[in-house]
């Protein structure tokens, strides 16, 4: 991966919703794709957001085709972890945050748009817990080789809204 950013498309969040959909950003100019993303969930309970692939016709992917698994990296307390397998999303694919405190991650996306190919999803973010500080590392993949042209992200809990930002780059 050299390294290159090559900016493609950023969705600003600004009022609070349950879920965006960011379509057309992947094509055959790029294998990899690197997404900036920081926001903030609105409400008094933590939440993380979850993601979904658009397929070629840009319909979002929900068939338990996603496997993913997350360390969590607390300051104040032991280490946690999650995988599930077979699933119909990648959890925490920008972290998680307790609302009023704030989440930011960089998801690498690679090979989406390659129909020969699974995607593959690499996760680093930061949120809070209680003011605490929490870390995020996360691995997942799209068990299905087809061609997907962009990315679906909502929030875990369907009441829970989110204001924020998510840049796509294409890296070269």
């Amino acid at each position: 991966m050299a390294g290159n950013l090559e900016f493609i498309k950023s969705e600003t969040i600004s009022t609070g919703v349950g879920a965006v959909t960011i379509d057309n950003i992947f094509s055959d100019k790029y294998d990899v794709y690197a997404l900036t993303g920081y926001g903030k969930t609105d409400g008094t309970d933590s939440a993380s957001l979850r993601g979904q692939l658009l397929d070629s016709t840009g319909t979002v992917i929900t068939a338990s085709e996603y496997d993913y698994a997350y360390l969590v990296m607390y300051a104040h307390q032991a280490f946690g972890e999650s995988r599930q397998t077979s699933i119909t999303f990648i959890n925490n694919i920008f972290g998680a945050a307790d609302n009023p405190e704030t989440g930011n991650a960089v998801t690498y996306i690679f090979n989406p748009f390659d129909s020969s190919s699974y995607t593959f999803f690499l996760t680093h973010s930061v949120g809070f817990q209680d003011g605490n500080t929490r870390g995020n590392k996360l691995i997942g993949v799209h068990k299905s080789a087809e061609s997907c042209r962009g990315l679906y992200v909502y929030a875990n809990v369907l009441t829970r809204t989110w204001t924020g930002k998510i840049s796509v780059y294409g890296v070269k």
